[in-house]
């Protein structure tokens, strides 16, 4: 009977669409057109996040805002496609759609202005520009 309990539990789970994968939880969240924002502040710290097994870690940064103070955790794109090294202090202008995710202000990235240039990782509606892999990325950089 236990068999049969778990059974159903599992299958839940996976009609819900929860990953669960070893010891790590992903989360899921979509980008929002309708939620997007522009910030502009300094960077307290650069984190290469592990996601899935045998994939490339997630590029985030802890962007403080300029005018606020406000602290932001930045989803900016796998490690690969993003060519340029970020450093802690340097100023960032980021556009992206603001998520809810409990205490955490999280902002998935479309554009980030640095350096004189401009870096998209995101089309207008939302869809990663690295959705193709290493070979077959669409373009991203502007000047």
């Amino acid at each position: 009977m236990r068999s049969v309990q778990w059974a159903g539990y599992i299958g839940l789970l996976l009609i819900l669409g929860v990953r669960v994968s070893a010891g790590q939880q992903v989360p899921q969240h979509f980008y929002n057109v309708d939620k997007e924002v522009s910030i502009r502040g300094t960077v307290r710290e650069v984190i290469m996040e592990p996601r899935n097994q045998d994939t490339a870690p997630f590029l985030m940064v802890i962007l403080e805002e300029k005018t606020s103070g406000k602290q932001y955790r930045v989803e900016i794109s796998p490690v690969w496609f993003f060519e340029q090294d970020l450093y802690q202090g340097e100023s960032l202008n980021i556009t992206g759609s603001l998520v809810a995710e409990g205490t955490v202000n999280l902002i998935m990235a479309r554009q980030v202005r640095f350096r004189g240039e401009v870096m998209t990782v995101r089309d207008k509606h939302g869809f990663p520009n690295w959705s193709g892999g290493r070979g077959r990325q669409k373009g991203r950089r502007k000047r």
